[in-house]
């Protein structure tokens, strides 16, 4: 299994390693508090299979990157959330061989992740090995747990910026 790391194509800035250094502490606490509290609604969120949360997410993510590329769907709706039914036709299917080389998780893992997510109606299979999500992604986690996610990752970044800038 190959090693993934959270930045692997930079380089950590030295202002940023010197920051760190300087309030490691207090920052690792704040940090390590809010990884755990998502990583806690994710474990609930998918019945303890954390290996489900990561293959969806990236599916999903490698579905939609690729229309924050296309133009007409730029133009059209901006930063707006567009009707997913609008979007279906022009996300980017994935296979499982791609969901397992981007997350390093064992391809025949990710066929049965598939499986039992279509299963669960969360994706939907186009033809053999090409896969996108279903509209109950969005319903299930944009309104909801995406914006509980956002709130708490902008409490985060308030709490790192007012220990780091007193």
């Amino acid at each position: 299994m190959k090693k993934h790391t959270l930045v692997p194509s930079q380089e950590i800035s030295p202002e940023s390693v010197d920051i760190y250094s300087l309030h490691m502490r207090q920052v690792s606490i704040v940090i390590n508090d809010y990884l755990l509290k998502y990583l806690n609604s994710l474990y609930a969120e998918f019945n303890g299979d954390l290996v489900k949360a990561i293959v969806l997410g990236e599916l999903a993510h490698h579905n939609i990157s690729g229309l924050l590329r296309n133009q007409v769907f730029v133009k059209a709706y901006g930063s707006k959330q567009a009707p997913f039914d609008d979007i279906k036709h022009a996300l980017q299917p994935a296979n499982p061989f791609s969901i397992s080389e981007a997350t390093g998780i064992p391809r025949e893992t990710v066929r049965r992740k598939f499986h039992e997510l279509v299963q669960e109606g969360m994706i939907e299979k186009l033809k053999p090995k090409s896969y996108v999500i279903t509209s109950r992604v969005s319903e299930r986690f944009i309104h909801s747990f995406n914006l509980q996610l956002f709130e708490e990752t902008s409490r985060l970044c308030s709490k790192i910026s007012g220990i780091t800038n007193p």
